[in-house]
């Protein structure tokens, strides 16, 4: 990456993360990182591939991606192409609902967004652009909205004079949502307009993960160019530091900062403000933000991943069988050396090995232990939330036996700037995934109620033993 890449993409990237406070200075840019990956990518991008990206929760894909629609990279695509390119970035957390609806609506959206403040772009196009916004908003039938949709691609494809490379963000759960028929429409669209159009994706797992292998043409299109973002490297996460101000820190706590954080750019990032705020260094692996960053990572792995990791820490002569070896490692969870495998890092090593003695847990009742990352009901440990479930878990446990309301919801699982975009459709079938996972019978729900027109409660004990309780 060049200089000026990330401008202000890092900065939102932590403070959205709540790693950087807002009385804290703006960091400078972020100095060049992934240097080799960023180039492999512009170079297949710009040859009109497809690139999937995928990496655990704050390894960077984010800010990578907010990085690529800057001039510096622009002009590099240009050179490669041999023509210029529209770089495009798009939050599928900003998605309204889960739906082919909601998809074409934020792709839309962010696409004039860009564009007029492109001062080359015609403003007619502009114009078209949010006529076909509007159809999308209004569409009563997918068809219209998805009429509407692949007007505004074609408009974008045949006007701008250059092409268009739409990147993916947070795409995880709306790729797992989408029918399979606006998949397909995708896939359409790109062997329509062909290297005109490209798509970048960025999920958690490789996009032949995250859904039921063969349902869909459209992941196709990435399985030459399917990346694992992985882990930085010690020069950059020496940058990374840097940028965040840790430059004037002693050179035994930056030692210590890229030793507990191994290359997560989300613990590093964390550290650095911690040493900061003056937190000395026996103190930095206590550090909440640092100890959230890994609980984010641990919610992540299937309960077969986790159980390599408890066997490593507890059983390191034993070491790992090859599936299990290529699969951490492939999530950059292991760094290999002379003396066998290890994890990524020191603070990471020492969450694992809290996580190999479960709590003890109440015959009856919703737990959650913050600590581990780990919720359990009536004894047993649920291990398939997502992060949007476990947000939403987290909360009403702070808040058991007490009204939790829609607003408390929406500012804790997505966020306040989201309030105005996040309806109560969207809080309600959220709520119903998590009551999916946590009762026995969804329909007469024991804990997780609803209070009709307030909100909603985690009850301590079981509803159907207390009279006083509305039901759901």
């Amino acid at each position: 990456m060049e200089a000026g890449a990330f401008r202000a993409g890092p900065f939102c990237f932590f403070a959205k993360l709540g790693i950087i406070r807002s009385d804290l200075p703006m960091p400078t840019p972020l100095p060049a990182l992934r240097r080799l990956q960023v180039e492999t990518l512009l170079s297949a991008v710009a040859a009109g591939e497809c690139v999937s990206l995928a990496g655990l929760s704050n390894t960077g894909k984010s800010p990578l991606l907010r990085a690529l629609p800057g001039a510096d990279y622009q002009a590099q695509y240009a050179r490669l192409a041999g023509h210029r390119g529209a770089l495009i970035y798009i939050d599928c957390n900003r998605v309204v609902e889960l739906t082919a609806h909601g998809f074409y609506e934020i792709v839309v959206r962010s696409l004039i967004e860009a564009l007029e403040q492109d001062s080359a772009v015609p403003p007619m196009l502009v114009g078209h652009l949010r006529d076909q916004h509007n159809v999308i908003t209004t569409a009563v039938s997918v068809f219209q909205a998805s009429l509407a949709f692949n007007n505004a691609i074609a408009e974008c494809c045949g006007q701008l004079g250059k092409d268009l490379v739409l990147l993916l963000d947070e795409f995880d759960e709306i790729y797992a949502a989408l029918e399979v028929r606006a998949l397909l429409n995708l896939r359409a669209l790109k062997d329509k307009f062909q290297n005109r159009l490209t798509y970048i994706t960025a999920t958690v797992r490789p996009l032949a993960e995250c859904r039921t292998p063969g349902d869909n043409e459209f992941a196709e299109l990435f399985a030459a160019r399917a990346t694992a973002l992985g882990l930085l490297s010690a020069d950059d996460a020496r940058s990374v530091i840097g940028m965040l101000g840790g430059g004037s820190l002693s050179a035994d706590i930056k030692a210590d900062i890229a030793r507990l954080a191994g290359g997560h750019f989300g613990l590093l990032a964390a550290l650095t403000t911690a040493a900061l705020h003056q937190v000395p260094a026996a103190g930095l692996p206590n550090d909440t933000n640092a100890r959230a960053e890994c609980m984010k990572v641990w919610n992540q792995l299937r309960p077969e991943e986790q159980a390599a990791l408890k066997s490593l820490v507890t059983e390191a002569d034993s070491g790992l069988n090859p599936h299990d070896r290529d699969r951490l490692l492939g999530l950059g969870l292991l760094a290999p050396g002379e003396k066998g495998d290890r994890l990524f890092s020191e603070l990471f090593t020492t969450f694992v090995r809290r996580q190999t003695a479960a709590p003890d847990q109440a015959a009856t009742g919703v737990v959650v232990d913050e600590d581990a990352g780990e919720v359990w009901v009536d004894g047993v440990k649920v291990t398939v939330l997502t992060d949007l479930e476990y947000k939403l878990m987290k909360l009403l446990f702070q808040r058991s036996d007490r009204l939790t309301t829609k607003d408390m919801v929406v500012e804790a699982v997505w966020g306040g700037q989201y309030f105005d975009n996040v309806d109560d459709a969207r809080i309600e079938k959220l709520v119903s995934r998590l009551r999916a996972k946590v009762e026995p019978d969804p329909a007469r729900p024991r804990y997780l109620v609803t209070q009709r027109g307030r909100g909603y409660k985690l009850s301590s004990r079981p509803v159907e033993s207390r009279a006083d309780d509305e039901t759901a």
